[in-house]
């Protein structure tokens, strides 16, 4: 919620000013909580989900209880874009795209021998940026390291030139 849309409109009644800064309220902390679960595509149980998890309570409640920890605990990490999981996910995703290429006709060619060898020529510079792109985020994070551990013995030394001057 911005400053702006907070603000109260000046032709509006006390008692109705009161109503529609609650109103504003209520609307900011609908979109932090949207916010928060928006890194994991919403909210665990919205749309089909709470239904079923009700239908396993009813039928039996493990099955109610196993849908609950499945929607709240397990489904976020199975997500292909959390920060923790992307690294070890991609060569695994790399694997399953060649796979899938392999065995679903019409991936492999699509009969235009010139739009294959195009599409074949684009592929292929994509993966290389991606490549340079990989090492480049590499590289980054090594200087990041380096500035971190540079700056921490700066601190250091200054640290113990003033234990020394103290003493």
């Amino acid at each position: 919620m911005t400053a702006a849309s907070s603000a109260v409109p000046a032709d509006l009644p006390p008692d109705l000013a009161w109503r529609w800064h609650k109103q504003q309220l209520k609307q900011a902390r609908r979109e932090a909580r949207a916010a928060r679960w928006a890194p994991w595509g919403g909210h665990p149980l919205r749309g089909w989900r709470l239904p079923v998890m009700i239908l396993g309570f009813i039928l039996w409640w493990p099955v109610g209880l196993a849908l609950l920890a499945f929607f709240f605990f397990w489904r976020p990490a199975m997500s292909c874009n959390a920060a923790p999981f992307a690294a070890w996910m991609s060569p695994w995703k790399d694997r399953m795209r060649e796979r899938v290429r392999e065995h679903v006709p019409g991936l492999g060619s699509t009969g235009n021998v010139a739009f294959d060898e195009y599409r074949q020529n684009v592929l292929a510079r994509l993966e290389e940026e991606r490549r340079q792109l990989d090492a480049q985020a590499t590289e980054f994070s090594e200087f990041v390291k380096q500035l971190r551990r540079a700056k921490d013995q700066e601190e250091f030394e200054r640290f113990m030139a003033n234990r020394e001057r103290k003493a």
